[in-house]
This record gives structure tokens, sequence and C-alpha cells, in this order.
């Protein structure tokens, strides 16, 4: 079968610009989502205002409402990007975890979700401390929730002789209370004690046998200094 060569050009040419033009979209977004979580970090919810993020963003009022209706959307979209930045902490994929036991592993990755949040210290009390709208706290809230449901269901089988659903409220309960309170200065703590408490208490209320708990203790510290190498470690191009 013959094509026509002028259709299939310009389709394809039309296919060019609808993905130029999706790119485009999905980059102006991305730096209004910016604009607005650093004016929020900076300012407050309450004192920003959609024609900052526009200036800040470098684009027109007009631009920032075609993407986001209305402020409390906007932040909604701003609270998902961040969520699943923390979440997608890659820090796991630079450690050769084979010689450590799934607990140890497990540990750490408590640790690098904690302290990934205390990074956006300012836009989480921003937030979940000044914000009139319930939603926003409920938000971070329930993608944390789910996200700790599916590793609970992951590690099952170290939750042996203990209700999982029980240990996973308790434990999910405690981390919120204790993350909201060092957020809002009612608990002087650094990212890093908060981090290494709540994986500590994550173990204990698993069962495990206090020297059990100890090795990963061990295992963890050994793994924030190889984390925090590789951090300080220069980046070679691969030229040199």
């Amino acid at each position: 079968m013959q094509v026509n060569s002028k259709i299939y050009r310009n389709r394809t040419m039309a296919y060019r610009r609808s993905a130029f033009m999706e790119e485009r979209v999905s980059r102006r977004k991305r730096q209004m989502i910016k604009a607005a979580e650093e004016l929020i970090s900076e300012n407050g919810y309450k004192a920003t205002t959609m024609q900052d993020v526009a200036r800040k963003a470098g684009t027109s009022i007009g631009n920032v409402y075609f993407y986001f209706s209305n402020k409390d959307e906007m932040v909604m979209e701003v609270i998902d990007h961040l969520c699943e930045e923390i979440w997608a902490e890659d820090d796991l994929e630079k450690l050769d975890l084979e010689a450590y036991p799934h607990y140890s592993i497990e540990a750490l990755d408590d640790y690098l979700k904690i302290t990934a949040l205390f990074k956006k210290k300012h836009f989480a009390r921003a937030i979940l401390g000044g914000a009139t709208y319930p939603g926003f706290r409920d938000r971070i809230i329930r993608f944390f929730e789910e996200k700790a449901v599916d590793r609970y269901s992951k590690y099952s089988d170290f939750y042996k002789g203990v209700d999982r659903e029980l240990a996973f409220a308790c434990h999910f309960g405690s981390v919120v209370n204790v993350m909201m309170k060092v957020l809002q200065e009612e608990l002087d703590r650094s990212p890093q004690e908060v981090g290494k408490f709540l994986a500590r208490w994550k173990l204990q209320a698993r069962g495990l046998q206090a020297d059990v708990v100890d090795r990963a203790m061990n295992d963890l510290e050994t793994l924030i200094l190889q984390i925090e190498s590789s951090r300080k470690a220069p980046v070679t191009s691969s030229s040199e």
C-alpha cells in the first residue's frame, strides 16, 4: 500500500508540535509549582498570592489561572509534587545492600524519608501549621499513609506474632505526632535525631529482640556514613 508522503509528513509534524507543546506546558507548570513552593516556604500560605506566583515564575496571572483555578488547587499540586519528590529518595540506589538484613534496609529507608521531609521543613510547617484549609494536612498524611501501607505489606513476614494493622496504626500515628511537634517547634530535635529515634522505635514495635534492634541501628549508622560520603564525593565527567 502506498502512503501519501505529504499526508504522512503533515501528520508527523503535527505530532511533533503536539509533543513540543506538551513539554512546554509541563515545563511552565513545573516553574509555577516551584515558585509557589518557594514563596510559601518564605512567606507562608496566607501571605502568598497567585500574583506573587506569576511574578516569581516570570509569567502572567492569566497563565497561572489557566493551570490552577484557585490558590488551594495550586497548593494541592505543590503538595503532591513534594510528597512524590520525598518518597523518591534515591540514596538507596547508591549502596550495595546485599550484605544487610531487610530490617536494617527498612530502618535506613525510614530514616531517609523522614530527613528528606525535613529538607522541606519551612513549607511543611507553613502548610501543617498555618493553613486554614484542613485538606492540606490530610493530603500529606494520606499520601504517606498509603505509601506506608504498601511497605508494611512488603515487610509483613517480619511482623510475626504482631497484629499488623494495629501495629501500623500505632506506628503511623506516632510518626505523625512526632513530626508535627518538631515541625511546629514544640520539640527541639534535629532531623537526624528524629529519623534515628523513629527507625529504632519501629523496629522495637515489631517485636524484634533488643540485640537485633541494636545490630540494625549499628548498620544504620554505617549506611548513613556511606551515604554522606557519596553525597560529598565530587562528580567526575565521563570525559575525564
